[in-house]
């Protein structure tokens, strides 16, 4: 894998969807050309098809090999000057190919370290970043074994685990039998379906968004967390956080650290953290920027745009100066907005048929947008990851009250209508 950054590429060959972002890659490279390779899982995050060069569709069970042989093809006919994934999903075969076909990416190792939560918290444990031990768990009585090793009380979740599926807390040995069943199910369909337990760290929830580049990582922003406290789903988020300079210190230099650890040299990273009174403790990191609208807040509030800075390095540009400059004029207050995402779930279970309210709530001071998250007609049940929210609301303000209250007030705004189901227990 070539460390030289090469001249602004002229085709990019993207793994997984990633909605709107190859609109700014366009953008920075005019006349770019885009290959998609993809599983069928993502597909629906492969938007603006029409400007896609071409666009490879595969089946969860293709081989990496069988991958390698479709991009050498492309390349054979159409070479490729530059690989890039803004997911996580795939990103073992992402750094597979870029080594294969000599591509500027992060490597194999550091993609596992990533997306195996037991094979990152065995290097932070290994370079001193963080000492919190895990535990591959098997069955419940694995479970049971690992937690009295551990002290209670404990996580389990899966360990390639995504949008707060399968997250369970154990307090004592009789929470097994619930908490394993929980984590499995929700480690159903992942790539990786093993579970972890680990101790539980108490504390106030942020994620750090960084974006590095040449080894050297700039912290975008740091994100306030607003997290149901049964099923750790996310309700919402503040950006930037309110946070004294010594504690927004202690966190960026705990992730800087994680980075280097994990050999991450290169793009955007969301990590989630919990500042505990023994100081900063990692819960995870991802080879992505954040969701649930985090970018978007940070860019509008801060001027730092994480996604255009990341899709401009993809296509060749540096981006060193002008992250630092947008960072410089966030610091001298020319940019020193909140911005704030607020989340409602149902309060019973049912089928979604209408959502009202949405665009007088679009309309109410500082909203910058709302959206449902549940289509109608989609089931609505427990609240067991991102996905079983109903709708969000975010909004600016000029502190991180005035910004929480107004989305807030946005997305209680809104009413739904849920249908019974046949059989469905309210």
């Amino acid at each position: 894998m070539s460390e030289e950054r090469v001249a602004v590429a002229e085709h990019l060959l993207m793994i997984g969807g990633a909605r709107e972002i190859p609109r700014n890659c366009f953008q920075a490279a005019p006349g770019l050309r885009i290959s998609v390779i993809c599983r069928r899982e993502v597909e629906s995050k492969v938007w603006d098809r029409e400007d896609l060069h071409r666009l490879v569709i595969l089946d969860r069970e293709t081989s990496r090999e069988e991958w390698l042989s479709i991009a050498q093809a492309i390349h054979e006919h159409d070479r490729i000057d530059a690989i890039v994934n803004f997911t996580e999903s795939d990103a073992d075969k992402t750094a597979y190919l870029a080594e294969k076909l000599g591509l500027r990416c992060y490597s194999e190792q550091t993609a596992q370290w990533v997306t195996d939560k037991y094979l990152m918290r065995a290097r932070l444990n290994e370079t001193g970043v963080d000492d919190t031990l895990a535990k591959r768990v098997v069955g419940p009585d694995g479970l049971a074994k690992a937690a009295g090793d551990l002290g209670y009380p404990v996580i389990c979740k899966p360990a390639g685990g995504i949008g707060s599926r399968g997250i369970s807390r154990l307090a004592s040995p009789a929470d097994v039998p619930r908490a394993f069943t929980w984590s499995a199910e929700g480690a159903s369909g992942l790539d990786a379906v093993e579970l972890i337990a680990e101790p539980f760290h108490q504390g106030r929830e942020f994620s750090v968004e960084c974006i590095s580049e040449g080894g050297r990582h700039f912290v975008a922003g740091i994100t306030q967390k607003a997290i149901d406290q049964d099923s750790f789903v996310e309700l919402g988020h503040l950006v930037p956080a309110p946070l004294p300079e010594t504690e927004a210190a202690a966190l960026s230099d705990t992730v800087r650290r994680m980075l280097d650890a994990l050999e991450i040299r290169d793009g955007a990273t969301h990590t989630e953290v919990i500042l505990t009174d023994g100081g900063v403790r990692i819960i995870e990191t991802h080879l992505r920027y954040g969701g649930d609208r985090i970018p978007n807040m940070l860019a509008a509030a801060t001027g730092i745009d994480i996604q255009k800075a990341w899709a401009r390095q993809a296509v060749g540009h540096s981006i060193t100066a002008e992250i630092e400059e947008a960072t410089r004029r966030h610091l001298s207050g020319e940019r020193d907005d909140f911005a704030a995402i607020r989340y409602r779930c149902a309060d019973r279970r049912g089928v979604l048929s209408a959502v009202h309210g949405i665009e007088d709530a679009e309309r109410m001071p500082g909203v910058v947008e709302v959206a449902t998250v549940a289509g109608v007609g989609a089931q609505i049940g427990e609240l067991t990851g991102s996905l079983a929210r109903l709708a969000f609301a975010w909004a600016l303000g000029a502190t991180p009250e005035e910004a929480a209250e107004r989305a807030l007030a946005a997305v209680d705004s809104l009413t739904f209508d849920l249908e019974d189901e046949p059989g469905c227990r309210q």
